[in-house]
């Protein structure tokens, strides 16, 4: 199986639950001869050049794996969908595997749950907490001001007193 890739210009005469649809029947004639790798939906994006007096469309990349017979067929039935403006299927030349490899790495990532508060007194709590934090976090900042000002004072007078003893 060879490495592929698909970019669809859906009408924008759709709306976006419509051209969602249309991705997924798409993505299910993909599958039906390949398998896909990822689906990237560029949304809404103005074309170079007017096709069919539309300035405007829906953009779609499919990443994906078949054999090379299954490009025609799948050519065959990306032409009979009058809902696409332009499409056009090409030999995926980026590494597939580090392609892989990436979207494995992101899939592994967990995603961070921020845990909210759930009755008023926790909210009223946590307000509580950041406050007090933020006052802190200020008396520290002001201290640590407060040290490098006698620092530079210290030293402004230990040059004055080098540059009288040399003179």
């Amino acid at each position: 199986m060879k490495p592929y890739e698909l970019l669809l210009i859906i009408t924008p005469d759709h709306d976006e639950n419509e051209a969602e649809a249309l991705t997924n029947q798409v993505k299910d004639i993909i599958e039906s001869g390949g398998a896909i790798i990822k689906i990237d939906p560029w949304g809404k994006k103005r074309l170079a050049y007017p096709i069919q007096k539309r300035n405007e469309g829906y953009y779609v990349l499919y990443i994906f794996e078949s054999a090379p017979s299954f490009v025609a067929q799948l050519n065959q039935s990306l032409h009979v969908i009058e809902s696409i403006l332009r499409y056009m299927i090409v030999q995926y030349e980026d590494d597939i595997d580090k392609l892989k490899a990436e979207l494995a790495a992101e899939a592994e990532q967990p995603t961070p749950e921020a845990e909210e508060p759930t009755s008023d007194s926790e909210v009223e709590a946590a307000a509580e907490d950041k406050s007090e934090d933020a006052t802190d976090n200020n008396i520290e900042a002001a201290d640590d001001d407060t040290e490098t000002v006698d620092e530079d004072v210290t030293d402004d007078a230990a040059e004055a007193e080098d540059t009288t003893e040399s003179a």
